[in-house]
Formats: C-alpha cells, sequence, structure tokens
C-alpha cells in the first residue's frame, strides 16, 4: 500500500524550469507562478498489486516571490489509487508549504539553494501525520545550437512523524528552449520511501506557450526500477 502511494506522488511530482521561478532559480519579487495538473499512469504486480491499477493525481502547485531571494509555496494534492479488479479506491491527500532561498551563486553560473517544508499527508495506512522535508537544489543555464537551455538537480529528505519513516527524493532535469512558444524538458525520477526499493522513473514533456501569461505542458512517465509504471500528465501554467 504505501509503496503504491508514494509511487503516485514520484509520478506527479512537478517538472521545475527556470521560467516556473523554481529549483536553484528565485521567483521575482511580488511575481506569483501558479501550475494545475493532471497525472494518469498504471501499475502492476510490482506495486503490491494482484492485478494492473490505474493511479490519478491532481495537484496544485504555487509560488511568490516575496523577496528578491526568498521565495514561498504550496505543493498540495489529492490522489486515488484504484483497483480494476476489485473497484476499490485508496485515497491520499497531501500538502506541503515551504520557503526557498538562493545561497551561492558561483562560476559558469552554477546556482545553489536551500528550501525548507512542512505540512501534512493521509494516507490509510497512518491517516493524517505531519511532513517535514529540507532540500538543496542546484542549477545552471547554458546556450546550444538549437537555443538556450538548463541543467537542474532537485533533491531532498522527507520525515513523517507518525511512521516515522524517510522519503529520499532527486530529480535530475535537463531542458532546452529552441524558440519563443516552445519547450523541451527531459527529468530522471529517483525516490526511496522507508525500506522499500528505489524508484527511478523518465518523465519527459512538451511545453507550449499559449499566450503571454500562459503554458500547457504535455509529459510522459515511464518507470525504468522499482515498478512498471507508464503514464501521462496534463498540465496548465500561469505566471502573474
Amino acid at each position: 500500500m504505501r509503496r503504491r502511494l508514494a509511487a503516485i506522488l514520484l509520478a506527479a511530482a512537478p517538472v521545475h524550469v527556470p521560467e516556473a521561478g523554481a529549483g536553484a532559480w528565485p521567483r521575482d519579487e511580488g511575481a506569483a507562478f501558479l501550475s494545475l495538473s493532471q497525472t494518469v499512469s498504471t501499475g502492476g504486480r510490482t506495486l503490491l498489486s494482484a492485478s494492473e491499477d490505474i493511479r490519478s493525481y491532481t495537484s496544485l502547485y504555487a509560488e511568490y516571490g516575496l523577496t528578491p531571494k526568498l521565495t514561498i509555496g504550496l505543493d498540495a494534492g489529492v490522489g486515488i489509487d484504484a483497483s480494476l479488479s476489485t473497484g476499490m479506491e485508496s485515497p491520499v491527500n497531501a500538502w506541503l508549504a515551504f520557503l526557498r532561498y538562493p545561497i551561492w551563486v558561483g562560476e559558469g553560473g552554477n546556482r545553489f539553494a536551500a528550501q525548507i517544508g512542512a505540512g501534512t499527508q493521509t494516507e490509510p495506512d497512518y491517516g493524517q501525520q505531519a511532513r517535514l522535508r529540507p532540500g538543496l537544489s542546484w542549477g545552471r543555464g547554458f546556450e546550444s545550437r538549437w537555443g538556450g537551455g538548463w541543467l537542474g538537480i532537485e533533491a531532498s529528505a522527507e520525515y513523517r512523524f507518525k511512521s516515522e519513516d524517510f522519503a529520499f527524493k532527486a530529480d535530475y532535469t535537463a531542458g532546452i528552449k529552441p524558440s519563443e512558444k516552445w519547450m523541451l524538458i527531459f527529468q530522471l525520477q529517483t525516490g526511496r520511501y522507508g525500506a522499500e526499493d528505489t524508484i527511478v522513473r523518465l518523465a519527459p514533456s512538451v511545453v507550449r506557450k499559449m499566450g503571454k501569461r500562459m503554458h500547457l505542458q504535455l509529459g510522459g512517465i515511464a518507470s525504468v526500477a522499482g515498478d512498471d509504471a507508464l503514464g501521462l500528465k496534463f498540465a496548465t501554467w500561469f505566471e502573474f
């Protein structure tokens, strides 16, 4: 059960890019970003289920530039793990408020930022439990023959108080912007929850700018290790 719920959260993790002000890049003071996304993926027997599962996760991610360096935000979502064979649903609800602050800008455009987040998670095994998540991120931009791009790493270690479990997570992102309207993003998502096996997934996506303030994102999810999930993600970004 816990692995399946953890898999939902890993699959639904937001893809962070400099334009969104996430990761090692702070959001400009007074500027805001909002993302609404829906992820649907299928799972198999390696997710402790006797049959195929459909997992759905609806999420909201928001952040605001409180000062030129301090960014505040909220990461929340509602997930359903529904078994096709039994029709049973296992909901998981989670939210996390966070603060992010840049800690160093080095040579060659390397950027480092620290983040601390706190919130709750509700699931069938433990009910509601508090969570504390410190994290670090690195990023840098680059120029190429195909346009400007960026690289980023976001790592965190989350402690869940009731279950006394740790959840370790690291996402590796490479993106490129071949034109003003298009972005191509490739992400490797990794996570280890308690004593469970490490989950490794590929999450490529394409982003289309639809206006001055809105982007549409369409991506795929494919597991490499830890389970055999496949899925799709659709998201809408708004910048204010």
